[in-house]
């Protein structure tokens, strides 16, 4: 994607299980539009980072896990006019209690199949495609673009 204007990039990313039944979520603290749901985990990028390099630096400040470039996959994109969020996912094959809360945010390991309704409201959808991209070569990325409601 082409990035002609200066806008605020984010990553998210969806940890899960080997047998990709449990999904590893944080309980949002802010932005204050965020506060009291469930997320992926990722945050801002930092200049001169690549987006791979981001979501790695972020798992490990808020999850104290270490993950490798490799093992990540780029499910896709979500975007509007200010902002781009690159969205990414893996399995972890380690146990679950490696990864901790290391913030003032607690991250927490949610059955898929039993999702809190403190979600944010597109994690249903990305959880799913999610699993799928882990599940699957055949599946592409995506990219789902935001557009505000004109008045």
């Amino acid at each position: 994607m082409y990035y002609d204007v200066i806008m605020t990039r984010f990553t998210n990313g969806f940890i899960f299980s080997p047998d990709l039944t449990r999904v590893l979520l944080i309980h949002k603290n802010r932005p204050d539009w965020m506060k009291g749901k469930l997320n992926g985990i990722g945050g801002k990028l930092e200049d001169g980072e690549s987006m791979l390099q981001c979501i790695v630096r972020e798992i490990h400040e808020e999850t104290g896990l270490d993950t490798a470039e490799s093992e990540w996959v780029r499910l896709g994109d979500l975007g509007s006019d200010d902002w781009q969020m690159d969205v990414f996912t893996m399995r972890h094959t380690g146990k679950e209690s490696d990864a901790r809360t290391m913030e003032d945010e607690e991250v927490e390991w949610f059955d898929v199949a039993a999702l809190p309704n403190t979600v944010m409201s597109n994690l249903p959808w990305l959880i799913a495609l999610a699993i799928d991209k882990l599940s699957s070569d055949e599946l592409d990325t995506f990219s789902c673009q935001y557009n505000r409601k004109k008045s």
